[in-house]
């Protein structure tokens, strides 16, 4: 099995957060020009070789930092800006989980109705839950519930299936069958599986033995209808981005669409050190299942949170779930409680985020469209729970409204504080499928080239504003209702003075030049 070298650990920056950057901290870009400047601030020593080496291509199966870095034009996974014609409207579930433990299996579809919930995944948490009898109960109080189980969530621990043991692994087997007829009997479209444990496919042949395995359970799952769900789980056999792109290239196969598919989770990937962002696009367009809970960055004991109480870039990641084509539930894993709290709170952050997924690639000429959802407002409403037909921006949708992050990122780049402008927009700029990232990255370059001026860094600030102007430039004079044409003449216009005034000088910069980022309906 050839597998990739590990790279450095990914990591998820919040929104807002202020962090001390070098001041010989220089982004890569990818032209010509900017890299024959690469080349003599390499021989002046600015940077070493380690930094001049950020100019060659990444490997595409690389975990990376979510750093400026990966801004590079070169970062993408294949398909990654292929095929992706419109983003679907996602809705928001709940896993059992999400009730864990205080209320048993069989009483949380009646726990989800009366939270407004009505899609939920189940997880069978011990051997009797697998018993047909059992899953007929709950089958009847799904029904009476009104609520659908889209998914059925295996326990690892009861199937040892990669177990040395045969008997062992033969049970194991057997009662992941019990949970196919499970799934197919609740309806469920889904069944949920960890896969191997980390040190079961360390080798070649403990991970020829998963792959086998993984076939053998997706033909099965295929004969009763159900997909087999592998998830991105931390200390599993798909943690990083490395291991889905070398599982990937063997769906053909292990088996068909119907049968064999992906459970995105981002809160795994960011504990496992990988980049959910290119996570899901090594994924691409095999996603059946997403499971949301929240991650504290400084905070390790703060494991599966609710969705919003920390620090994962929401706005961003649910565009990106749309992108890759996934219009299903948004799985809450993170606890909910025993009332309504919890509940509400998730709602309020992530009502507005999911009516902002907008079902068509936008792009920068089209600041006046208005366009209609493909789907019902009724059942887009329905979904969300709410009846607020006239505050609802997935009826109609004007381009001229920049995603979350984008406003964040410029608020702060009107504030000056121009490196945490860079990590709010780069969230965005991986979700964004469109030519319109293109824009996203020209803003903040542009930013970043501030930050190396304020910082006496003259090679720094002319490559980054020479980037960023350039890309910018292209959506002059206005796109998504940002005065580009302003805001390209106003760096300019600082560009030539930091030229002119050259490394010896850069102190003398007039930093009341700094343009500020304007809108053109404010």
């Amino acid at each position: 099995m050839d597998i990739p070298q590990e790279p450095s650990k990914g990591r998820i920056v919040p929104f807002p957060r202020s962090q001390p950057q070098p001041e010989s901290y220089i982004p890569p870009v990818t032209d010509a020009a900017a890299r024959a400047a690469a080349q003599a601030a390499a021989q002046s020593n600015v940077w070493g070789p380690a930094r001049l080496a950020a100019f060659e291509p990444q490997p595409i199966t690389a975990d990376q930092l979510l750093e400026i870095i990966t801004l590079a034009d070169s970062t993408s996974l294949p398909g990654e800006m292929e095929g992706i014609s419109h983003m679907r409207a996602v809705s928001l579930g709940a896993s059992s989980g999400a009730f864990y433990p205080h209320t048993p299996t069989e009483w949380v579809p009646a726990a989800a109705s009366r939270l407004g919930i009505t899609t939920i995944e189940l997880m069978l948490q011990t051997a009797s839950e697998y018993q047909p009898e059992f899953v007929a109960m709950v089958a009847a109080r799904a029904q009476a519930a009104g609520v659908q189980v889209h998914s059925i969530h295996t326990m690892h621990h009861l199937h040892p299936m990669m177990d040395a043991y045969e008997r062992r692994a033969a049970d194991g087997r057997a009662l992941f069958q019990q949970g196919i007829e499970a799934a197919a009997a609740l309806g469920a479209k889904v069944i949920v599986w960890h896969g191997a444990k980390r040190q079961d496919v360390v080798s070649d042949e403990g991970w020829e033995r998963f792959i086998a395995l993984t076939s053998s359970l997706a033909k099965a799952c295929g004969a009763a209808g159900v997909t087999l769900a592998i998830e991105n789980v931390s200390w599993c056999a798909l943690a990083l981005v490395r291991n889905v792109v070398n599982f990937a290239t063997r769906l053909g196969e292990i088996g068909t669409p119907s049968e064999i598919g992906f459970v995105f989770d981002p809160f795994q990937a960011v504990e496992a050190g990988a980049n959910p962002f290119m996570m899901l696009a090594a994924m691409g367009n095999r996603i059946v299942d997403v499971h949301i809970s929240d991650y504290r960055q400084h905070d390790v004991s703060a494991r599966h949170l609710a969705p919003g109480d920390g620090d994962l870039p929401w706005s961003a990641l649910i565009r990106a779930i749309a992108g890759s084509g996934y219009g299903g539930p948004l799985m809450i894993e993170g606890p909910l409680g025993t009332d309504d709290t919890v509940m509400n709170r998730v709602r309020e952050q992530f009502t507005p985020l999911i009516r902002s997924v907008f079902p068509f690639a936008p792009d920068a000429n089209r600041n006046d469209d208005i366009v209609i959802a493909e789907r019902g407002v009724s059942e887009i409403d329905a979904e969300l729970g709410s009846a607020d037909l006239e505050a609802s921006s997935i009826t109609m949708l004007s381009m001229t409204t920049p995603p979350a992050g984008i406003l964040h990122g410029i608020e702060l780049f009107n504030q000056r504080k121009f490196y945490e402008q860079h990590e709010a927009i780069e969230h965005e700029w991986h979700a964004e499928r469109g030519p319109i990232r293109r824009l996203y990255q020209g803003i903040l370059q542009t930013g970043v080239g501030f930050h190396h001026a304020l910082n006496g860094n003259h090679q720094g600030a002319v490559l980054l504003l020479t980037a960023g102007i350039a890309k910018t430039t292209d959506y002059a004079p206005h796109a998504l209702g940002i005065e580009t044409g302003a805001l390209v003449a106003e760096t300019q216009r600082c560009l030539d003075q930091i030229v002119a005034l050259g490394p010896d000088r850069i102190a003398e910069f007039d930093t009341s030049l700094i343009p500020t980022i304007r809108f053109t309906d404010r």
